[in-house]
């Protein structure tokens, strides 16, 4: 009888371990869908919204190139000379900035990804192991 007794208690404390351990697995699976779904995927559009406007800033110093050559006036030259500094410093102090910010975002982001899926898998474990230990103490 005595035997019985711990053996219910034992259950019962393995079960709630159990239940915490399924709950640890479900909130690290969230937290995982929640970071690839909003998080990752802002970062990614940032990074495509900056390369586009680079691609834009190139074009424009191409264009601008092209005309300080062929002007003849030394007020256009340096007019010219100014968008293109313009150009080139919103490339240079700007838009690769944001890229390189984000990127490092996404990396810190990956980074939580692996823990929490290191997480799942400590979890995975430690529910065989308690499956296996209610199975050693049923009552017949």
């Amino acid at each position: 009888m005595e035997d019985n007794k711990d053996k219910t208690e034992r259950l019962r404390y393995l079960n709630k371990q159990r239940q915490i351990q399924k709950q640890k697995k479900e909130f690290y699976f969230h937290k995982i869908e929640r970071l690839k779904r909003a998080l990752l995927e802002y970062h990614k559009k940032e990074i495509k919204y900056n390369e586009g406007w680079i691609i834009f800033h190139e074009k424009s110093i191409e264009r601008h190139k092209k005309e300080i050559q062929e002007i003849r006036t030394l007020n256009e030259k340096q007019n010219q000379e100014e968008k293109l500094k313009f150009h080139i410093g919103q490339i240079e102090n700007h838009h690769k900035k944001y890229i390189e910010y984000h990127e490092k975002e996404m990396e810190f982001i990956e980074k939580e990804i692996e823990l929490f899926e290191q997480g799942i898998k400590r979890s995975e474990e430690q529910l065989i192991f308690l499956n296996n230990k209610i199975r050693e103490n049923k009552i017949d």
